[in-house]
């Protein structure tokens, strides 16, 4: 995105580089999302959400995880909201009621902890254990 940082970052495995949308000249609103290409079907139990360290602007709130076989049609797994991440930014891990198997994840913002309009995270992850 302009003037944003680029989605790999929340997936290069490391928390000190982030994925951010768009901020400037002008921030587009939510929803913003993120999908990553798992390069095969896992077996997938949940995801992990780290929110970048220090600056906590773009810290998700309300979310929804969706996952897809194909990249084009997306199932929606959890719509929910990170508790308490305003005042404890820490790796959420969040499993899902029963194991699903993807190719394909999806994240998608639709809040920000203080209401900003726009989204980042340092790692999007998920938990195949």
């Amino acid at each position: 995105s302009d003037n944003g940082e680029d989605g790999s970052k929340a997936i290069d495995g490391n928390e000190s580089t982030n994925w951010i949308t768009q901020w400037r000249p002008q921030s587009l609103k939510h929803p913003h999302y993120i999908a990553v290409d798992l390069g095969e079907n896992i077996n997938l139990r949940g995801f992990t959400y780290t929110p970048r360290r220090g600056n906590i602007n773009g810290t998700i709130k309300g979310y929804n995880f969706l996952i897809s076989d194909d990249g084009k049609e997306w199932h929606l797994i959890i719509e929910d909201e990170f508790d308490n991440i305003k005042n404890n930014p820490v790796k959420q891990e969040v499993l899902f009621d029963s194991n699903k198997k993807a190719r394909y994840i999806k994240l998608i913002a639709l809040s920000e902890i203080n209401d900003n309009p726009w989204a980042s995270a340092a790692e999007i992850g998920v938990i195949t254990q």
